[in-house]
């Protein structure tokens, strides 16, 4: 009896057709339409294509040719060639699967398999001992052409090995400090777009594509804010007094200051004080601001010692009462710049603190005041114009475009690419043994996760180098943040922060809360757009891959680090704010790499990642208070700084918004 198609399952079918794809471009079209005809002889039990033809032997092989003979009467003669080439490709797939998806485990499976030794490898692919035995180690070769020459060396499918290597290892890219403000930036730039825009690893490109990337790094670096143009000019002449620096008075009447102005309303240290009748400030002042406002009289006094020469016993707070002295230093500073704009938010920021000491602290010490003289001087500044960078000028070319979020996602999917190549599969993970190596891809991984939670949810940065894991409460079950900032519930995790941890906590956004309610952020919220991403065909939720840091990668990191105790660090190693924005700068290079992207993007911090956010909100949906309620701040801040980002068509836009929330257009 002879088989027919009709037998033959659609799915052995469409498998017949996929290998007959593979072997027409292998060879030609006509070897192709003859391995089709084995839906002819093929038995119509077989469960898999793959696996039945690795199995057949030569003879087998000749056994099909002649029953094709006999259905069709007349021989095929390249058929049987036809059908081998077919089994090849099977034993390569069936290589492929049993493979282990790290580089160097899939190395020495390989070099197992066919008894090869390190030496032996080495002469075979033309490299030397020391770089094989770095492979096994958890290395990576430079270049892709290294890791074909293991697979013909090896006898290996093309792509067995250098396909478990997305990023192509870590290629030395020569990049001075002299080309680039940020080195590793663009070593990360240059090695990452090899990969995204053509395909190949950076030592693999031609002259004239290597010449491309660089001349686009290059670029970046000429594009300056007035901001950075005036730093510039000012590091070249230093004229801050540091606190060390300044006399005992002036310290200890600073730190009498921040005792008036930072205890809390209730606690002991207030009420003593109180008691006492020292001065208190009436709203309690935050450590960062402190430390900003230090600053500020750093420069002061700075200024004061090293332009005017007065001796350091009279440096104190109440030459702040002195308005010629400060209008003085108001007009040295302008005068330091040359074709820039000379007023920016620092000198707003001094008068600033100039008017809320004299109408508070000064006033309470009994010095001689004059608010008045201090707004009059405040308001020729607003008259002047002030030069404001928002924060964004590193990321403004995203900002201009009509989908800003969009770059970011697309640097963050280009890092799960690059991750998968370190770790293989994301969702169980092989760490490398090597040390350094195994701790870099822990961090990698830690920041993967770190951007993706950033973008998903866009939290200030402290909410991300102060947040912790309270492994007392920490169990593979649903848990509650306890000390911590990680809840879980439902199987879904969820980050949670206490009214008191937000900056603007007294605001009205928070209004409704006690001071140590929780505020959750989920990771597995289906209506949330930005917890799942495509990438190379595989779909990642950030509650999974949270799930594997937590149990898998966050341990060893912490290990890695010398961290230890109950209370750890959500994300060791980015838990300071210096570390955190170094690496989120240092990371942004993924978003510059991504093909299309706007060109001239600078590294850029985790406030940067707010603004995309919130000025794809205001873009996407018109509405500023959509955006300050994902920024959680308050509708006028949001106007403040994104309403140059707000759709221009804001009336007919109003009216769409206005409709698709009734249910449609109507």
């Amino acid at each position: 009896m002879v088989t027919t198609t009709k037998a033959i399952s659609p799915e052995l079918l469409e498998a017949v057709e996929e290998l007959a794809r593979q072997i027409a471009e292998a060879t030609n079209k006509a070897y192709g339409s003859h391995f089709r005809q084995i839906v002819k002889v093929l038995p119509p039990e077989v469960p898999d294509l793959y696996a039945w033809l690795a199995a057949l032997d030569d003879s087998a092989i000749e056994g099909l040719a002649q029953r094709l003979r006999a259905v069709e009467g007349s021989p095929r003669p390249h058929f049987t060639a036809a059908v081998k080439k077919a089994r090849a490709i099977a034993l390569q797939r069936r290589t492929l699967a049993e493979m282990p998806p790290t580089f160097a485990e899939a190395l020495r499976w390989a070099m197992e398999r066919q008894g090869v030794s390190i030496r032996q490898l080495a002469k075979q692919a033309g490299v030397s001992h020391a770089a094989v035995s770095w492979w096994l180690k958890g290395g990576f070769p430079r270049s892709r052409a290294l890791a074909t020459k293991l697979e013909e060396a090896l006898d290996l499918p093309e792509g067995a090995l250098s396909g478990r290597l997305p990023r192509w290892g870590l290629p030395k890219i020569g990049v001075e400090g002299k080309d680039t403000p940020y080195p590793e930036f663009t070593r990360t730039f240059l090695r990452v777009a090899a990969l995204a825009r053509y395909g190949r690893p950076w030592n693999d490109l031609s002259p004239n594509e290597k010449e491309a990337l660089r001349s686009e790094d290059t670029e970046r670096w000429n594009r300056l804010s007035n901001r950075q143009k005036r730093t510039r000019k000012a590091i070249k002449k230093r004229f801050r007094l540091s606190f060390d620096e300044w006399p005992l008075q002036a310290r200890k009447e600073w730190e009498d200051y921040e005792r008036y102005a930072s205890s809390a309303p209730g606690s002991a240290a207030r009420v003593q004080a109180a008691l006492a009748g020292a001065p208190l400030a009436p709203t309690t002042v935050r450590k960062e601001t402190l430390k900003r406002e230090r600053i500020l009289i750093e420069q002061f006094y700075g200024y004061c010692s090293k332009e005017r020469g007065l001796e350091s016993n009279a440096l104190g707070l109440a030459l702040l009462t002195d308005l010629e002295l400060v209008h003085s230093y108001l007009t040295w500073r302008v005068n330091r710049y040359e074709d820039v704009p000379p007023v920016t938010r620092s000198e707003y920021m001094f008068i600033a603190l100039v008017k809320k000491l004299h109408r508070g602290y000064l006033r309470a010490l009994g010095l001689g005041v004059d608010l008045d003289g201090v707004k009059e001087l405040e308001r020729k500044l607003k008259i002047a114009g002030i030069d404001v960078t928002d924060g964004y000028h590193a990321v403004e070319p995203l900002l201009e475009t009509s989908e800003p979020l969009r770059w970011v996602l697309d640097g963050i999917r280009l890092m799960l690419r690059d991750a998968a190549g370190r770790v293989g599969d994301l969702l169980a993970p092989q760490i490398p043994t090597a040390k350094s190596q195994a701790r870099e891809a822990l961090a990698f991984y830690r920041d993967v996760v770190l951007l993706w939670l950033m973008a998903a949810h866009p939290l200030r940065a402290r909410h991300f180098y102060e947040a912790y894991l309270d492994t007392n409460e920490f169990r593979d079950g649903d848990f509650t943040p306890g000390r911590g900032h990680v809840g879980r519930a439902g199987g879904g995790y969820y980050l949670a922060y206490r009214k008191v941890e937000f900056k603007n906590a007294r605001s009205q956004v928070f209004q409704s809360l006690q001071d140590h309610d929780l505020v959750t952020f989920p990771l597995d919220d289906p209506e949330h757009p930005v917890l799942v991403l495509d990438q190379d065909g595989t779909r990642y939720s950030l509650n999974e891959l949270f799930h594997v840091y937590l149990h898998t990668i966050l341990p060893r990191l912490a290990q890695a680090l010398g961290r230890t105790g109950s209370l750890l660090p959500l994300f060791p190693g980015a838990d300071t704010k210096r570390r955190l924005a170094y690496i989120v700068r240092m990371r942004s290079a993924y978003v510059a790499a991504v093909p299309g992207v706007p060109q001239k993007l600078l590294p850029f911090g985790p406030h940067s990642i707010r603004h995309v956010v919130a000025t794809e909100v205001v873009k996407q949906t018109g509405s500023f208070e959509a955006a300050a309620n994902v920024l959680l701040d308050t509708i006028d801040m949001v106007t403040k700084h994104y309403a140059r980002f707000a759709p221009r068509d804001r009336y007919s836009h109003g009216w769409k918004v206005y409709a698709r929330a009734r249910g449609g257009e109507r």
